[in-house]
């Protein structure tokens, strides 16, 4: 049976949402066949545990880090030497020590990334993981990274994440030939900072990759391309400026419907439709971006997802997992690599 290790204290809420998440994934999931290591505070979690009896059947062990969290505001380096004994450490340590097949975290996004990379390793020719997340677009989807594992990038690593992406675009979208694009602040050749004209001029060059050149913001949502690549800065402010927009937008119709008779019943008559809007823009929807380029399955959850977000965290690392992501990842690098040389 494949074991997946979740980090139930990490992140905004912590335990109050990971267990009511687990528990939602247990119950939408019935034959997929995991079992889950919790790591968190002992006491707290089988307190917990006693409101969902469904964990229990899936349940194969609690490892007990008290209430020791590494914090949001925890410079990442640092948790390397002080972050043993954290839930979050002892989780991904679990994965790395080959206990579990992947690791759940909604905790510190850069303590997350650096101590998979030092515990867990990266793929042959992968300098850094990146998060990466599949978004809706107007056509499909698009798969976007960096989405903040690392705030600066070199040239190099940009192209490096023009091949995961291409990777995982084929891996997770069955795509045979992605197209793929460089985020700028615009789509002419002599735009951008040093670091993306390289990259550009490395991509156009690169065998077996249909590279568009630079794309804009709008071109994320827009089905102009396949795989949006930039650093983690950027997607991170990209990423969080999409969730803002959808909950101001969610917030508004909320509210307009609400104002009278005739909004209300333009409502019950447009509700399918409103409904299908809520849930193809939901961010809990899309919530659980793996650390692509790592040697196992990390997925880090949003830090201020509620139970629903956890829930869908964990489905994309069972997913990733029953469908031997990493296998097909580093095959399809390693080919990608020979097509280079």
């Amino acid at each position: 049976m494949k074991r997946i290790a979740l980090d139930v204290m990490g992140g905004d809420l912590g335990i109050s949402v990971s267990v009511p998440g687990l528990d939602r994934y247990i119950r939408n999931c019935e034959s997929c066949d995991f079992a889950f290591d919790l790591f968190g505070d002992e006491c707290r979690i089988i307190e917990r545990l006693q409101s969902f009896p469904a964990i229990e059947r899936r349940l194969y062990s609690i490892h007990d880090t008290s209430d020791n969290i590494i914090q949001a505001s925890e410079k990442p380096t640092i948790t390397v030497k002080k972050g043993r004994g954290t839930s979050m450490f002892e989780a991904i340590a679990h994965v790395a020590n080959g206990k579990a097949d992947a690791v759940v975290s909604s905790g510190n996004t850069g303590a997350f990334m650096v101590l998979s990379k030092f515990l867990i390793g990266t793929i042959d020719n992968i300098d850094r993981p990146a998060l990466v997340s599949v978004l809706p677009n107007a056509d499909g989807k698009t798969v976007m990274l960096d989405l903040g594992a690392n705030t600066v990038c070199t040239s190099t690593k940009l192209v490096q994440f023009a091949l995961m992406g291409q990777a995982v675009a084929r891996v997770l979208l069955q795509l045979p030939s992605p197209r793929v694009g460089l985020l700028n602040i615009g789509t002419e050749r002599s735009k951008g900072t040093e670091e993306l004209e390289e990259a550009y001029t490395h991509l156009e060059r690169t065998a077996d990759m249909k590279f568009v050149g630079f794309v804009e913001g709008t071109d994320i949502t827009n089905g102009k391309v396949d795989v949006v690549v930039t650093d983690g800065f950027s997607g991170n402010v990209s990423l969080k400026t999409m969730e803002g927009t959808v909950k101001y937008i969610t917030d508004f119709m909320r509210k307009e419907f609400a104002t009278g008779v005739m909004t209300k019943i333009g409502y019950m008559l447009s509700r399918k439709v409103f409904d299908a809007l809520k849930n193809a823009i939901d961010p809990r929807v899309h919530n659980g971006a793996p650390l692509v380029g790592l040697n196992k399955v990390a997925v880090k959850s949003h830090g201020n997802s509620d139970f629903i977000g956890v829930a869908n965290a964990i489905a994309v690392a069972t997913n990733l997992v029953s469908s031997d992501f990493i296998k097909k990842i580093e095959h399809a690098l390693a080919g990608m690599y020979n097509d280079e040389k």
